[in-house]
């Protein structure tokens, strides 16, 4: 019977890990866009899935966390409603998805895994804002927004968020491990 305990609760947590990654991203991507509204962690979300989701969940994920930004934009912080405005919207979504490739081309190149989750955060926000800076000659827009002070403050919100939710899945994972459920032996 211990056999087949231990069986259930591995089954357990290969269905629970892969949940709670999808959990926290999306909390991530729903109060990011909510608190930093322009400056939600779209590298960081995207890094994040690249790194602990397979590809077509990952995708699926920064798509939603898109989503979910523009939903909280246009819903409760009043963006604009102008054709600049839904085209950088649009340019946001393209660049949150190359982001996300990149990061999932570098965590395939890159062999130890903390090293690749790092420079996976760095890939996935070099493509990110190089796509909306390319984006910016195309739409229009104000040049200030790449200055060197707003790009460093956009680096730290994703640095900041990658690093919270790679925490807060520890102590989850540590606190649901070390809690194991009590499994009734059956005759």
């Amino acid at each position: 019977m211990i056999g087949v305990s231990r069986s259930n609760a591995m089954n357990d947590k290969a269905i629970v890990t892969p949940m709670l990654w999808v959990v926290l991203i999306a909390v991530l991507s729903v109060v990011g866009s909510y608190v930093f509204a322009c400056a939600a962690p779209f590298a960081a979300i995207g890094a994040l899935a690249a790194r602990k989701m397979d590809r077509g969940t990952g995708l699926t994920l920064v798509m939603l966390a898109w989503i979910a930004n523009q939903v909280v934009g246009y819903g409760l912080l009043d963006y604009p409603q102008t054709a600049n405005s839904f085209a950088w919207g649009a340019a946001i979504g393209v660049a949150a998805v190359a982001g996300f490739f990149a990061a999932r081309s570098i965590g395939a190149i890159v062999l130890r895994n903390s090293i690749a989750t790092i420079a996976s955060l760095i890939a996935a926000f070099a493509v990110y804002e190089i796509a909306l800076y390319a984006a910016g000659f195309v739409i229009g827009g104000e040049s200030g927004a790449f200055s060197l002070e707003i790009v460093t403050r956009i680096f730290i919100v994703n640095v900041v968020a990658f690093a919270a939710v790679l925490a807060l899945y520890r102590v989850a994972e540590a606190r649901r491990w070390s809690h194991p459920k009590e499994v009734a032996a059956h005759a």
